[in-house]
């Protein structure tokens, strides 16, 4: 998929729509007083463009804005700056007008509306006389922020003479794992930018997936002993141990070992089978021509399946860019529990049971229940972006532009997924007491070791584009293209689970991607 436009959700920064345009600085004729001392019609554009003119254009053009000098309390005027552009905007108001800017730094992401011209490289200390050609005005924002979007009002935004700069997002940043690096980013409002440079740096590494916990899945319980021979007509063996693998509601991810045989005067019955398996596992009872044996062990579980890697191009949208998901592993099957062992034959005379009633041999031991499957290992996250300018649905025009981009962020690796638990020991046949004529029963087997988790998939690579759009190819007038390159996809359990790697082009239609 594309793109994606999420205006709800935005937060907007540096606009405040003024209610009926009252506070706003455009008024209706020139004759009319204004706030800033920008009558609309007025003056001409040309004569309120700072590199048509030698010297300084009128005060009267629009709102000026120093970052160091000015105060937000201030009119806008020349010899009264404000601070800040987003004070400008709102003293401007909803309709649009003309904002000049200072040759410094200003750090503060901005929503801009379309209506709104603005001008920077303006020597601030010396008459605001034009120096754009040598000294642009920089507009920047902290890391993994935009420094530049358009969305609201009405008609086209102009900028000229300024260096836009989205900053690069350290690795160390991991509290900021797989955000992007956009300078300037609209939803659907035409741009003109000329004699400008719009720089993105660095996207930020995806997350690396994680396993769920550290620790190895929860061990099975040792299967209970049998009981002694002697004791009644049928000797019950060692009862059934189950493992719920903490999920006591879902019967697919438990273990039970097998339960020990019946010890009776004639015979020993045989152990029961563990669970979950195909393997018939429990132990043989005694018979007058046999002797017990003990349950074998359960079956390891399987493990878990690997996560598939992040494959596509992600969603653009006016708050930033969301990756594709990569998978993450299946949790590994539990171990089979270990087969019951086979009980004892009883009996009564010389050094065996005394009492008839009461002539059982020993119980079979139970089988010890199966270790937990592992969890899988969570997926690795998508790298961030490195995009100059994301045009969405509009119209971007770029006149004497320099694009820059950095690289884009590396996939996460895919996480491992977590060890399976050991499984319980097997419990111990039934004794004998004083009954030393007669055989012990036999004791269970030990539960299976659960299944690992798979590993996590890849995360995708951070792609490098210059100009990302939707709708309409952006102009190109005398813009030079410095790219960076794109970020490479995270590891998977296998090459066939790696994340993808970004995308790197100058001009990148993200409608093909649908």
């Amino acid at each position: 998929m594309g793109f994606q436009f999420k205006p709800d959700a935005l937060v907007l920064v540096g606009f405040i729509a003024a209610a009926g345009g009252t506070s706003g600085c455009i008024v209706d004729d020139a004759s009319n007083s204004t706030l800033g001392g920008y009558p609309e019609g007025g003056l001409s554009d040309d004569a309120c463009t700072p590199s048509k003119n030698a010297e300084p254009v009128s005060g009267e053009c629009g709102i000026w804005v120093a970052s160091r000098l000015g105060k937000d309390g201030n009119a806008g005027l020349p010899g009264a700056p404000l601070k800040t552009i987003a004070k400008a905007l709102h003293v401007v108001g909803q309709n649009g007008g003309r904002i000049y800017l200072c040759a410094e730094t200003f750090e503060e992401p901005l929503l801009v509306p379309g209506g709104y011209t603005i001008y920077g490289g303006l020597d601030c200390e010396h008459g605001w006389r034009w120096i754009g050609d040598k000294e642009k005005t920089t507009l920047t924002a902290p890391e993994g922020e935009t420094p530049l979007s358009f969305h609201g009002g009405n008609g086209v935004a102009v900028l000229e003479d300024v260096h836009v700069i989205a900053r690069s997002i350290s690795p160390s940043r991991t509290e900021l794992a797989g955000r992007s690096s956009i300078a300037a980013n609209t939803s659907g409002i035409p741009l003109y930018f000329r004699r400008s440079t719009i720089e993105a740096g660095d996207g930020a590494p995806g997350a690396r997936g994680d396993s769920l916990v550290n620790d190895p899945a929860e061990s099975g319980k040792g299967g209970s002993f049998g009981n002694a021979a002697c004791t009644s007509s049928t000797v019950v063996g060692g009862v059934p141990v189950n493992n719920t693998c903490g999920t006591p509601d879902d019967r697919s991810d438990d273990s039970r070992g097998g339960s020990g045989g019946t010890g009776r005067i004639s015979s020993g019955d045989d152990g029961k089978d563990g669970v979950p398996g195909e393997g018939a596992n429990g132990g043989s009872g005694e018979t007058g021509t046999s002797t017990c044996t003990a349950g074998r062990n359960g079956e390891d579980g399987g493990d878990g399946a690997p996560g598939a890697g992040a494959t596509g191009f992600g969603w653009l949208f006016l708050e930033g860019y969301t990756g594709p998901l990569a998978s993450n592993g299946t949790p590994g099957k539990p171990g089979q529990g270990g087969g019951g062992g086979g009980a004892g034959k009883g009996g009564t005379g010389t050094l065996m049971c005394p009492f008839a009633t009461s002539a059982g041999g020993a119980g079979g031991g139970a089988g010890g229940a199966g270790g937990c499957g592992g969890l899988g290992g969570i997926a690795g996250g998508a790298g961030g972006v490195s995009i100059a300018v994301f045009a969405g649905s509009a119209t971007a025009h770029f006149e004497d532009v320099v694009l820059k981009t950095g690289r884009g962020g590396e996939g996460g690796d895919g996480g491992k997924g977590q060890d399976g638990g050991e499984g319980g020991l097997g419990g111990s046949g039934g004794i004998l007491g004083k009954a030393t004529a007669l055989n012990s029963a036999c004791g269970g087997g030990k539960g299976g070791r659960g299944g690992k988790g798979g590993q996590g998939g890849g995360g995708l690579g951070g792609h490098s584009i210059a100009v990302a759009f939707a709708v309409r190819e952006p102009d190109l007038t005398r813009t030079t293209i410095e790219l960076g390159e794109p970020g490479a996809g995270g590891l998977g359990a296998r090459p066939e689970h790696k994340g993808a790697d970004g995308v790197s082009a100058e001009i990148y239609d993200v409608e093909q991607q649908r």
